[in-house]
């Protein structure tokens, strides 16, 4: 019998492609300055047995911390929409947005109003009276949206663009640990590299050399690149193709819609 991802809790990252990319990946990073620096500096701690101690340790420390990226970055994504003006599903959906050509928006905004008849899609005008109120209806549809777009194979390039965005958001959310973890690796490692060199003359070993450098340039990568605007990315082009999905929903049956680019 076939075991349900979601049958195994948090270790349903394992095996579910979102699990693995949006989640256990961002874990992995946070963690492996601690790992590099550890293999370099104490390569006699690497038996058999300590190989699978470590093996058996770090998936623990995968799982727990993907837990916790996940949970920093679904707390993170509300100041997260703040900053941008507002969730990018809901905001592309603004008569005032102009991300999405007024042609292609109408087209998606007749079939939604088709399809949700209970629901009235503001105008330009309403929806500049009451902008929180045309907000509450955008993401109503929105959430209507997602539970039409479930299908990971029908939509596909949806589901890829969703990993991209939970990747990016979850390690946003794992950034203040994944620092930290990082500046202690690249302090402790770095001063005994130049006491040793003072002290002793000696040159540094080839792999601790190697290791300190990649802990450093990780460092730079969750200083400079980790940052809102480059989850950003990601989380626009996922609410495009989302309100892009109104096309295949709309399509005939039996006749095949051409998926729009990345």
């Amino acid at each position: 019998m076939e075991l349900k991802a979601s049958a195994l809790g948090p270790l349903s990252d394992l095996i579910d492609p979102y699990g693995r990319q949006a989640r256990l990946f961002p874990a992995l990073i946070a963690i492996l300055p601690a790992a590099l620096l550890l293999v370099a500096w104490f390569p006699s701690l690497w038996t058999t047995l300590g190989v699978l101690v470590s093996l058996a340790t770090s998936l623990g420390v995968m799982l727990l911390f993907s837990q916790l990226g996940r949970d920093r970055g679904k707390r993170c994504e509300k100041g997260l929409y703040q900053s941008w003006g507002g969730k990018p599903s809901v905001s592309l959906l603004r008569h005032r947005d102009d991300r999405i050509d007024d042609h292609t928006k109408t087209r998606y905004r007749d079939f939604l109003q088709r399809k949700l008849p209970a629901l009235t899609l503001p105008s330009a005008a309403e929806e500049t009276a009451d902008p929180v109120a045309a907000d509450k209806i955008y993401e109503s549809v929105t959430a209507w949206l997602l539970t039409q777009t479930r299908d990971t194979k029908k939509f596909s390039i949806l589901f890829k663009e969703n990993i991209a965005y939970g990747f990016r958001r979850n390690l946003w959310g794992l950034k203040p640990l994944g620092l930290t973890i990082s500046v202690l690796g690249v302090a402790t490692s770095t001063a005994i590299l130049a006491y040793q060199s003072v002290a002793n003359g000696a040159a540094p070993a080839p792999e601790v050399l190697i290791a300190t450098i990649a802990v450093w340039a990780l460092l730079f990568v969750w200083i400079f690149i980790v940052t809102p605007e480059w989850v950003r990315l990601p989380a626009e082009a996922y609410g495009a193709q989302l309100l892009a999905a109104c096309d295949t929903l709309d399509a005939p049956l039996g006749k095949p819609v051409r998926k729009p680019s990345a």
